[in-house]
């Protein structure tokens, strides 16, 4: 036991490695510390498993995974997430106190540049110390991975990362690596050369690192398959557009030589000293991607994408790989896609994966299933005009109900607040899906995703259509559009796609990309980078004002895939188990009359309740907290008529004989939910003229750079001497 409390003492010691304590708040420990810890291998990689444990919580529903999920024309935010995201959502607008002058530099998102330069520092003393070991040479030559060299490539991993977060979320920052290690940094260097040493040394260690199933590596691990698609990330983003500052001297974006950076600019913000462009080499930059890529997947160990639906139970049509992975994610099962996951555990009370993320439940702690706030949630245009109604991922994405909390099934209205109130919900991860759910919230378990093996086909594809290797890039994008559609229809579903978008098959990857990833972290990213975001703001947002205006007119809205999404939808609460078999649904069976009651209960799939919440209510002492089981409403789950279809008079006649209801849907986009058909300004602006609000259409005319960066915290200004640029205050005096 004293052995172990060592080792511990140590390697909290190790988390404050540099005397760049001015800025991180931080000691440096003691030589015998250090040597001790690093004596042996076990101890060793204890200060990689602290460095990410440090990190977990930017993940697992931090700000900046909030920040990053809920600012794109996919995702939008829930008003119940605290204030100064919203206005990060909106690009800085909206309330007066959002905008980037008036910020709150103090607010939720102060802490996460310590958080990374935290665990930078652990890994750069991993790095500092491996490389002064007597056998350094015979652990880094040989080009087969050892447990040291493999241990050095997780730090140079790790420190990439954070690099990765630190320059994209706040833009250039301060930089050291294992070499400035013990200096006191107090200035910035510009991104793209930190993040170009960071991909160098990424190369260079690469081949020395296991791939996951090697030496017992999982995907809760950092690998070679990891490193190769982080390779990819980092080029992309450099190659990228991005907004820089133009108030730190024509001498500041140079390269390690000395020699200057160059840009194509589209649009600068005089006022703000802010350019938005991307670097004149961008083209290189996919080049240098490319077999890094290639090797993520020629050369993948056990990491496969998974293409193939095993779950067979005799009464539930399944045949979706897409939702596979996410039932197994769910199920607190590392599948063969990830590359790298966050592990999360499930007995701390911070699991927040669901709890953010996931299908919305009102339940409280302890509830069936406990409560889900839903934080990040969607628009209805997504669910019914980008998706094909043939595309197995829009229902295994998103969805129309979430969850009473007594294992009853509910709508979702349009509130925007959150739980129930969200009106278009992520779908990704459902507590109704766990098989030995934790009643309590926050004890999901559910690991958060770092990279799956998709993105990596992905951008594979990416970089081969924009090195002009457009036939291979066609071959790999059908390998993931392929898998969401049935087989019949794959392929004249791909010909849609392209001639959707012009033809251009890099256009069309990047429309994939946000049909594949909603709900994690990258539509964002890829906006910015692909220099779309200006034009997505002013234009997305007049198409949800004239949808709302369409809604009014002629009370539901036309898609051209043949979807239609109404004012008002029948429902009905049933019995599912009596009927089906089951309570919680899977894939809509084909072939069902649209108007039965057993089409109204699958449809969408994906929903519905957990097969038996009483049995988990019993075990808890709680069987009261369940509505059904004893007889007195079994009813669970709720039956949906009209949902894509606008209902004809007889229909709607035939419906409401057989006792379904008419509901409010698409009129709560302009209308309250108290009083549903009043209508309200300020629900119709939630829904439609709020998005991004912050960049204007007169700042798109005038080719404005959009600020989509957050600031530092008034004590890292104050320890050193550091001023924010874009406009943001360095100050609160």
């Amino acid at each position: 036991m004293k052995n172990i409390s060592k080792v511990l003492l140590a390697v909290l010691a190790i988390g404050s490695v540099v005397s760049c304590k001015d800025y991180l708040g931080k000691d440096s420990i003691s030589t015998v510390d250090n040597k001790f810890v690093f004596n042996s291998y076990e101890t060793a990689k204890t200060v990689i498993y602290g460095a990410i444990n440090s990190i977990k919580d930017s993940y697992n529903g931090g700000a900046p995974t909030n920040f990053d999920n809920i600012g794109s024309d996919i995702e939008r935010c829930s008003v119940g997430l605290i204030a100064d995201l919203v206005g990060a959502a909106q690009l800085y607008g909206g309330n007066a106190s959002y905008t980037i002058e008036q910020f709150n530099i103090n607010g939720s998102l102060k802490g996460y540049w310590d958080t990374w330069y935290s665990a930078i520092s652990k890994c750069n003393q991993v790095i500092s110390n491996i490389k002064a070991m007597s056998n350094f040479e015979d652990i880094t030559t040989k080009d087969v991975p050892n447990d040291w060299s493999d241990l050095l490539g997780q730090a140079y991993a790790l420190r990439a990362t954070m690099y990765r977060e630190l320059t994209w979320h706040y833009g250039d920052c301060i930089y050291y690596t294992e070499n400035e290690i013990g200096k006191d940094i107090k200035t910035l260097t510009n991104r793209d050369q930190i993040l170009d040493r960071e991909i160098q040394a990424l190369i260079e260690i690469e081949k020395l690192m296991y791939k996951v199933g090697e030496n017992n590596h999982m995907p809760d691990q950092l690998t070679r398959n990891y490193v190769d698609g982080l390779i990819g990330r980092l080029c992309f983003q450099e190659a990228g557009y991005q907004t820089r500052r133009t108030d730190l001297g024509d001498d500041f974006y140079v390269k390690e030589d000395g020699s200057k950076y160059s840009f194509e600019v589209w649009g600068t913000d005089a006022d703000r000293n802010a350019a938005y462009g991307r670097r004149t080499d961008w083209e290189a930059l996919y080049k240098k991607a490319l077999p890094w890529l290639e090797k993520g997947i020629n050369q993948p160990g056990e990491v496969a994408l998974t293409t193939v639906d095993p779950r067979n139970d005799g009464k539930r049509t399944f045949g979706n790989p897409f939702q596979y992975y996410f039932e197994q994610v769910t199920q607190k099962i590392m599948p063969y896609e990830s590359v790298f996951e966050i592990a999360i555990k499930e007995d701390s009370g911070g699991s927040r994966i669901a709890y953010n993320f996931g299908r919305g439940s009102n339940g409280g702690s302890p509830a069936y299933p406990p409560k889900a706030n839903a934080q990040t949630c969607s628009y209805p245009t997504i669910f019914y005009g980008m998706y094909d109604p043939q595309d197995m991922r829009r229902d295994a994405s998103l969805g129309v109900t979430g969850s009473t909390g007594n294992g009853q099934e509910a709508i979702y209205t349009y509130g925007l607040s959150n739980k129930n109130t969200i009106g278009m919900g992520c779908n990704k991860y459902d507590l109704n899906r766990q098989t030995n759910p934790d009643a309590r919230q926050l004890y999901s378990g559910i690991n958060y995703i770092m990279m799956r093996q998709a993105e990596i086909i992905l951008m594979y594809a990416e970089a081969l259509a924009q090195t002009n290797d457009k036939d291979k890039a066609a071959t790999y994008l059908k390998q993931i559009h392929n898998r969401a559609f049935p087989d019949a229809v794959e392929d004249a579903k791909y010909s849609e796609l392209l001639a959707a978008n012009g033809n251009d098959i890099y256009k069309a990857i990047i429309a994939e990309r946000a049909l594949e990833f909603l709900d994690e972290d990258l539509r964002r990213w890829d906006l910015i980078r692909t220099g779309t975001l200006p034009d997505v703001a002013v234009n997305f947002r007049k198409q949800l004002v004239d949808e709302v205006t369409e809604m009014k007119a002629k009370g539901y809205v036309t898609y051209a895939n043949g979807n239609e999404y109404p004012a008002y939808i029948w429902t009905k609460t049933m019995d599912a188990k009596s009927l089906l078999g089951f309570r919680l649904t899977a894939q809509t069976p084909a072939g069902l009359d649209p108007m039965s009651d057993e089409y109204a209960l699958q449809f969408p799939g994906y929903r519905g309740q957990h097969d038996d919440w009483l049995a988990v209510a019993t075990e808890d002492n709680a069987a009261s907290k369940i509505k059904f089981g004893t007889g007195t409403d079994d009813n669970t789950n709720l039956a949906i008529l009209g949902l894509t279809k606008h209902l004809t008079d007889a229909e709607i006649a035939a419906a409401e004989a057989r006792g379904y209801k008419k509901t409010a849907w698409g009129v709560l986009t302009y209308s309250l939910e108290a009083t549903p058909g009043t209508e309200s300004a300020a629900r119709e602006a939630l829904w439609s003229t709020d998005f991004m609000c912050g960049y204007s259409d007169a700042d798109y005319t005038a080719k404005k750079a959009p600020i989509y960066l957050i600031p530092m915290n008034e004590t890292v200004c104050s320890t050193t001497g550091l001023k924010n640029g874009y406009g943001f205050k360095s100050s609160t005096k």
